[in-house]
């Protein structure tokens, strides 16, 4: 019975390149899963992240008018408690 090498090199080559092969798939399976996940999460946090923006702009805008209106009504305040000061004299 002759061995021939060339042909165990070959079957064993051929097996060895198989199982490194599924090696580096089950990786690149297990890579492509974790970007899915990231992108789906990605995604996610890119909607948030404009309801929040959004959110905030319409908090800043109201904001805005609560101060003015704030500082008219203090305004008024100093204008009505001049006015009201100024008829106690006249009536005194």
């Amino acid at each position: 019975m002759e061995i021939n090498v060339v042909a165990i090199i070959s079957i064993f080559s051929t097996v060895l390149i198989g199982i490194v092969i599924s090696i580096i798939g089950h990786f690149l399976k297990a890579t492509m899963e974790d970007l899915k996940s990231v992108k789906i999460m990605s995604t996610e946090t890119k909607t948030k992240l404009a309801i929040v923006e959004n959110n905030h702009q319409h908090l800043t805008d109201n904001f805005n008018k609560l101060y003015t209106a704030v500082k008219d009504l203090t305004s008024e305040i100093k204008h009505l408690t001049h006015e009201l000061a100024r008829k106690k004299d006249i009536n005194e």
